[in-house]
């Protein structure tokens, strides 16, 4: 059913639970597919000024997709620049897992990309 990348995001979800101090909070409650999916983003400034972020964690109510892309999205945000994860799209969320969800779960890279978008909003928006 799943690849290899995305079974061991299930089995083992990265930076899963609610991040407290969180600079920016990207909550997407999609009804059609009953998945409630939250992205937190905790960010600092590198010597040069950038914003980085410097912890992600998320909370996901859904199918096992939803863990598993939140779990990837996580992973891929931490270390980044704020103003570079607009290019962390549904798309780059499959390719990290090697296209290893079923068709009728890859929407939740979608859902996953606009939790964070929305977390790096507002995080930006913070200064």
């Amino acid at each position: 059913m799943y690849g290899a990348v995305a079974a061991e995001h299930l089995k083992t979800p990265r930076n899963l639970g609610k991040l407290d101090d969180a600079d920016g909070v990207g909550t997407v409650d999609d009804p059609d597919s009953e998945t409630l999916l939250t992205i937190y983003l905790k960010l600092r400034a590198r010597p040069d000024g950038r914003r980085v972020v410097e912890a992600a964690q998320f909370r996901a109510f859904g199918c096992g997709g939803c863990i598993i892309t939140g779990s990837v999205a996580t992973e891929l945000a931490i270390g980044r620049p704020v103003e570079e994860l607009v290019a962390l799209d549904g798309a780059a969320i499959n390719r990290a897992i090697e296209d290893g969800l079923p068709p009728d779960q890859r929407y939740c890279a979608e859902l996953a990309a606009r939790a964070l978008h929305m977390a790096s909003d507002e995080a930006a928006r913070r200064v």
